[in-house]
C-alpha cells in the first residue's frame, strides 16, 4: 500500500490482496487510510488439524526425490507463506528485498519449470495428496506467478473480487492476469466472463500479459494511464 501513496496516488479504491480473500477499502485523499471490509481466514475454514495436515504435505512434497531441485539450485528464504486467506509454496524459497543471487536462481528455477513441468508435476501431486480436503474444505490448488503455488478456497479467489464489485455496483471490470490459463492462479477470472449467467454483454473483462512491462503498454493502450 505505501508505494501507491508514496507516489502521490490521492483517491479512493478497493484493495483486494491474497488472491481477493481479503477486501480493504483504501481512502488516500488526505492520508493514507486503510480499513479492512472482510478477511477470510484459511486456518480457521479447514481447522487445526487440516491446515496441519496441509502443510505437511508441501513440506513432504518438497523432499520427496522427483521433487528434488538441482544441486546447482540454492532454495533462499522462506518456502511457505501463510497470508491469511490462503497458503503460497514456493520451491525455490522467496525472501523479502533485492537479491543478485536469489533472482539468477529464480531465473534458474522459470527456465528449469519451464523445459521439466516441474510445478505442474507436483500440482498433480499436490491435488492427489490433498483430495480429501478437496472434496470436503473446496481448497483450490492453482500456479501463482512464475515459481509458486497458491492454495486457496472456492468462492474466496480472485472470483471473490469481481463478485464483491458487480454486487456493490461497479458496472465495468477489465482483469489483467498472467495465468488465467487452466491451472492458473487467475483462472477463476476468466472462467466467470467465460460462464456468465445472462444474455447480456458480460461486465467483465479478461485480459492475458506476460509480465508486469506487457501490464503498462496495455494499460496505456487502454487510456489508463497517461504517459
Amino acid at each position: 500500500f505505501e508505494p501507491l501513496y508514496e507516489f502521490g496516488f490521492r483517491k479512493q479504491f478497493d484493495a483486494f490482496i491474497s488472491n481477493g480473500g481479503v477486501h480493504y477499502y483504501c481512502d488516500y485523499s488526505k492520508e493514507m487510510s486503510l480499513e479492512i471490509v472482510s478477511a477470510f481466514d484459511i486456518r480457521d475454514h479447514l481447522g487445526k488439524a487440516h491446515y496441519d495436515l496441509l502443510i505437511e504435505a508441501l513440506e513432504k512434497a518438497r523432499e520427496m526425490p522427483e521433487f528434488q531441485l538441482p544441486p546447482s539450485f540454492e532454495v533462499m528464504g522462506e518456502t511457505i507463506t501463510y497470508r491469511g486467506s490462503m497458503i503460497n509454496f514456493v520451491p525455490i524459497g522467496r525472501i523479502e528485498g533485492y537479491s543478485a543471487e536469489y533472482h539468477r536462481s529464480r531465473d534458474n528455477f522459470v527456465v528449469f519449470d519451464h523445459a521439466t513441468g516441474y510445478r505442474s508435476k507436483m500440482m498433480d501431486h499436490l491435488k492427489r495428496e490433498l483430495s480429501f480436503l478437496i472434496a470436503s474444505h473446496q481448497l483450490t490448488i492453482s500456479l501463482g506467478g512464475q515459481t509458486s503455488f497458491d492454495l486457496n478456497i472456492a468462492t474466496k479467489d480472485k472470483g471473490n473480487a469481481v463478485w464483491t464489485l458487480l454486487n456493490n455496483g461497479v458496472d465495468k471490470i477489465v482483469f489483467l492476469g498472467d495465468a488465467l490459463f487452466e491451472g492458473g492462479n487467475d483462472a477463476p477470472i476468466r472462467k466467470i466472463a467465460e460462464n456468465w449467467p445472462s444474455t447480456d454483454q458480460c461486465p467483465l473483462e479478461a485480459i492475458q500479459v506476460s509480465n508486469w512491462d506487457d501490464t503498462i503498454e496495455k494499460l496505456h493502450a487502454m487510456k489508463f494511464i497517461g504517459e
